[in-house]
């Protein structure tokens, strides 16, 4: 069975949705090498585009790539089964699978664009609707899809996120832990960074802790409201551009890991974090309920003195982080490209 994938996430900065890409993409390719990746010619990860043997095909760029050129070059091809892993597809192909990470374009408008909003409003529920399956990252959200986008369960199948093998090591719990606390994530409003950044400064522990805000800013979102000229002289360290192995340093040496987030369809840098041994400090939401609950600490996020307090209780306690394997045995790319695979090929026997 010959499936593309459809490979525009090789031209996207790196964000959960491309690293679930990304990761699936690197288990698909071992489970069958004949998988052909398919991508327009803006790539900005030419490692990756050489490690996928990524073919080039098209004149446009972006969604136009997307509706335009791909449908057409597989429609010369007999209309083979197309893997859609970063929440959009074309919407004029007849046998493609994707993965819908979560529905945050449906909620408050000043998440996001107006125009981003108003194409994924349209988008995404008539993908859903034609898709042949659809593969999502939680529990939670495989709900929501079905519930608000009125799709039958039986066609929606989670595949989780993992720990990215570049993050993967025997010693992941080895470095002494510092004080610095450390929250992961795009610059959009709904991470909530400007809430978490007020906790800290009215907390007992903002001069003895640094709090490291680690993310990129992203066309598509809102500005998330910190203003980093009024952080000039405290404890809070705003970092855009961070590498992969930047990052694991960062994780290995923080002694807590926190997410303000109004909303997630995941969260990974929380599962990254008690991998290397972080305390978690989590909203209160439904997904990171589901996912972490047994090991991350909870509070309002509209809460600034719930949340002060819970950063002052967390700080220095003692804690016995779970252990790597558990996490990396219920979350991994392995398990999601072994469940992607066999629904696409159940669903295109012969």
């Amino acid at each position: 069975m010959k499936v593309f994938i459809n490979a525009r996430f090789l031209t996207q900065p790196i964000s959960g949705v491309q690293r679930y890409g990304i990761e699936c993409s690197r288990q698909i390719l071992k489970i069958n090498p004949d998988v052909v990746f398919l991508t327009p010619a803006d790539i900005i990860h030419h490692d990756l585009a050489a490690e996928f043997n990524a073919q080039v095909i098209g004149d446009y760029k972006g969604h136009n790539w997307e509706q335009i050129d791909l449908p057409l070059h597989l429609n010369q091809l007999g209309d083979p089964p197309l893997l859609n892993l970063a929440n959009t597809a074309p919407v004029a192909y007849n046998n493609a699978y994707i993965t819908i990470h979560d529905l945050a374009f449906m909620y408050p408008k000043q998440w996001n664009t107006p125009l981003f909003a108003t194409w994924y409003k349209w988008l995404v529920p008539r993908l859903a609707r034609k898709a042949k399956h659809i593969f999502t990252v939680s529990n939670t959200i495989a709900t929501e899809i079905a519930q608000t986008l009125e799709i039958a369960p039986d066609k929606i199948t989670v595949t989780y996120n993992g720990i990215a093998p570049h993050l993967q090591t025997d010693d992941a719990h080895a470095t002494p832990k510092e004080k610095i606390i450390l929250s992961v994530g795009s610059f959009n409003p709904r991470k909530n960074h400007q809430k978490l950044v007020e906790a800290f400064l009215k907390s007992s522990i903002k001069d003895d802790y640094i709090l490291i805000i680690v993310g990129d800013k992203n066309k598509v979102f809102k500005n998330t409201g910190i203003d980093e000229k009024t952080l000039a002289g405290t404890n809070v360290k705003i970092m855009a551009g961070v590498t992969d192995m930047e990052l694991a340093v960062l994780y290995r040496r923080a002694e807590i890991v926190a997410s303000m987030s109004a909303y997630e369809g995941f969260g990974i840098p929380i599962l990254e974090g008690l991998y290397f041994g972080c305390k978690a400090i989590c909203s209160d939401i439904a997904a990171y309920r589901e996912l972490y609950g047994n090991y991350a600490y909870f509070c309002n996020a509209e809460d600034i003195c719930g949340i002060s307090r819970l950063l002052e209780d967390v700080a220095g306690a003692q804690y016995q982080p779970p252990a790597t394997g558990v996490l990396t045995q219920n979350y991994n790319y392995s398990k999601a490209a072994q469940i992607i695979f066999k629904t696409i090929a159940e669903n295109n026997k012969e």
